[in-house]
């Protein structure tokens, strides 16, 4: 999914909630879509700023004097805030907020992440026994991409082996393309296998089949169980993009660092529409916050129609 298709689909889930004003900014509080005024930017980019560090499914809510109307900054990714101004009730409001951090906030987190100037080197985390790629080749299942890089060769071509052998079986082979996903016992720990199908014309069968297979201590088999369904939705973005002639060895680092980062949040983060209020603690911000909102209020709300211009870098 492109970023401004994303964009536009957040903001129709978010016309649900019948805002006046929405925004969506990065955890630098540069702003990716708006329709606040120009002068509303720079307050709501100094409170994220401030608070950038807080957790995914974490906000910020302060009413508009004189009105029904309240400001919401919620944290829908490890990067990105939602911004809005709305009358409806709050657990309309989260619940709608959760719904769009399930569905949303690793594809926006995948198209607004730099590339780093030069390779960085990806910690390990030891919960992670592997995340690897692979694919079928004229001597059977190939291990294309792995981290950690110290998996040996055999350990390595296990997973690819099992993981490839077992779920691609079950193909309807009468499928241009096909997809399967599985949750499958490994000898060194519990596995998620997204196996799915490459249109390669020149090889027999015009379609080769691929896996990508994340493995974790045994120890881990339900914080994987919890994540299911969001690591099932990356490994298939993560495919899409290896099908589009992505490369493997930068793609399976980034599912890495997002599995990584994943088993780091609470799995309420993810899945509760019962998110954690944050009390803004700075009294100058707090007065800020309720100059800036009051102005904003007396503001005729703009089109909803999302001004990509205002995104700074």
């Amino acid at each position: 999914m492109e970023l401004k298709e994303a964009v536009y689909k957040i903001a129709q889930e978010l016309n649900e909630i019948r805002p006046t004003n929405i925004g969506i900014l990065d955890a630098n509080g540069s702003f990716i879509a708006s329709n606040f005024s120009e002068g509303s930017h720079n307050l709501i980019s100094k409170i994220v700023k401030q608070y950038s560090s807080i957790p995914i499914n974490n906000y910020i809510k302060q009413d508009l004097p004189n009105s029904n109307y309240f400001l919401y900054i919620y944290k829908i990714s490890t990067e990105i805030f939602i911004v809005c101004i709305t009358n409806t009730l709050e657990n309309l409001v989260l619940q709608k907020f959760g719904q769009i951090t399930r569905d949303y906030g690793s594809v926006l987190l995948e198209h607004l992440q730099t590339p780093p100037a030069k390779p960085k080197k990806v910690p390990v985390d030891d919960r992670i026994v592997a995340v690897a790629y692979s694919k079928t080749g004229d001597l059977g299942p190939t291990a294309v991409s792995w981290m950690p890089k110290s998996l040996n060769e055999q350990e390595i071509f296990e997973i690819a082996a099992k993981s490839l052998l077992i779920l691609s079986a079950g193909f309807d082979r009468s499928l241009a393309l096909h997809e399967s996903s599985s949750v499958l016992p490994f000898e060194h720990g519990i596995g998620m296998v997204f196996v799915f199908s490459i249109v390669a014309p020149h090889t027999r069968g015009r379609t080769y089949d691929a896996a990508i297979t994340l493995l974790l201590r045994k120890e881990y088999r339900k914080a994987l169980l919890e994540r299911l369904d969001l690591f099932e939705k990356d490994a298939k973005m993560l495919a899409d993009k290896i099908r589009g002639g992505g490369r493997p060895d930068l793609l399976i680092e980034q599912f890495y660092e997002y599995v990584s980062n994943s088993l780091n949040q609470r799995v309420e983060a993810f899945t509760s529409p019962q998110a954690q209020k944050v009390i803004p603690s700075d009294f100058e911000l707090k007065k800020a916050m309720k100059q800036e909102v009051k102005r904003i209020q007396v503001e005729h709300p703009k089109s909803l129609d999302l001004d990509f211009r205002r995104r700074r870098r």
